[in-house]
């Protein structure tokens, strides 16, 4: 297995950051290779995802958000192995932490391994771009709920 961990700080409450991650509907706004995405039943999503050169694959997994830990669970049932988890930890009133874990099936255990070194930085640069994506989004979506109220 893969495992791929990374942490930001945002400065958003830990519980609008909860509510606007854990909203399905808002999945593209932070994950924008994914499109039509909708929420099945028994926590189960679906949707599309452009995988980039005119490419698009339907995608489908559970995603399980759990309020009073502030914690969301994921995991494909189309990939197999991969899953993840986010941690969103208060830091102050408004601030929070973003921690996201992945879990995937290694390129190495691939047959036969497509350049195994490659796909991990690929992976990582990936993750980077996620974070960036997770951070940028918080903070619209806290700007336009400031500029409303």
């Amino acid at each position: 297995m893969s495992e791929h961990e990374r942490t930001i700080t945002v400065n958003v409450p830990a519980n609008d950051a909860f509510r606007y991650l854990s909203s399905v509907s808002n999945l593209p706004d932070y994950l924008p290779v994914l499109s039509e995405v909708e929420e099945d039943e028994d926590d189960h999503v679906s949707g599309m995802a452009d995988l980039g050169e005119g490419r698009r694959r339907e995608v489908s997994g559970f995603f399980r958000p759990d309020e009073s830990t502030l914690t969301i669970n994921w995991e494909s049932d189309g990939t197999s192995g991969y899953r993840g988890r986010m941690d969103i930890t208060p830091e102050s009133a408004n601030k929070s932490r973003i921690t996201v874990h992945i879990s995937m099936l290694s390129a190495a255990s691939e047959a036969p391994p497509p350049h195994p070194a490659l796909a991990s930085d690929r992976i990582e640069r990936m993750f980077e771009g996620l974070m960036r994506s997770v951070e940028d989004a918080l903070e619209r979506n806290a700007e336009r709920t400031r500029t409303a109220a």
